[in-house]
């Protein structure tokens, strides 16, 4: 049976001589893996399977349990920069991990893939505040997981607590039991995140006040929300591409 999708490709495995398994997120099913039969008439093809490249695809599926194999793709958008703009790619690196560790529902999101699909054709166009990219990203996609943290953010109230999901005074001494502060700084820019556009994050405003931001805010920052994430999806997510991010951005 063949079936047409769009897939946002999140990682590719090398299988055999030709093959290649490609691990990606569908807007019909969801996360999935597609089978693509390289040959050097396909080369072409093969190389439409970057990181968070958007395609077109028609998969045959036996609907006997075997993998779906890809029998024609192309790509809707030119998305030429997530592979040759060092920042980018190393932001799309990022992305794909971030979304093959916590996004497993193996079922249609329109949602979620409306989400990601309009933040990669935004993250190809952006150029201001790329930088900031990844941590605007992280922290929108708690939303569409279904835990956005709640922006009660004030003065009284400046400290994000990730076990409640909401900010909460400062505290005095050591945090009360059961909560799980961030710093003040960084819940100042969680809070500054979740009220910011993407396609406004070349300067972040808290208030009147312009956030100066450096490698190792958004170093921290980015830290402390995959560990707020871990938290509610009750696994602990370990990122091998933020060290490499950060010294990218640093």
């Amino acid at each position: 049976m063949l079936a047409k999708s769009q897939i946002i490709v999140l990682h590719t495995i090398k299988h055999g001589d030709t093959g290649i398994v490609v691990q990606c997120y569908s807007n019909t099913a969801g996360r999935t893996a597609l089978y693509f039969r390289g040959s050097s008439k396909k080369s072409n093809n093969a190389a439409l399977l970057h990181k968070l490249n958007i395609l077109d695809v028609v998969a045959y599926s036996s609907g006997s349990g075997t993998m779906p194999t890809i029998r024609e793709i192309s790509a809707p958008y030119n998305l030429s920069t997530l592979r040759s703009d060092i920042y980018k790619s190393s932001i799309a690196i990022f992305i794909s991990e971030l979304l093959g560790k916590t996004v497993r529902e193996a079922e249609a999101n329109p949602h979620l893939y409306s989400f990601i699909s309009s933040s990669v054709q935004i993250l190809e166009h952006t150029t201001d505040g790329v930088a900031n990219f990844h941590i605007h990203f992280l922290t929108h996609l708690c939303k569409m997981l279904g835990f956005m943290p709640m922006d009660n953010y004030s003065n009284a109230a400046p400290i994000f607590d990730m076990a409640s999901a909401r900010f909460i005074p400062q505290p005095f001494g050591s945090a009360p039991y059961g909560c799980q502060p961030i710093g003040e700084v960084e819940s100042r820019l969680l809070h500054t995140l979740m009220g910011t556009p993407s396609t406004n994050l070349g300067k972040l405003f808290c208030g009147r006040e312009e956030l100066l931001l450096n490698g190792e805010v958004r170093l921290s920052y980015a830290k402390r929300m995959i560990e707020y994430i871990s938290h509610h999806i009750g696994n602990t997510i370990e990122m091998k591409s933020l060290d490499i991010l950060h010294q990218i951005f640093v």
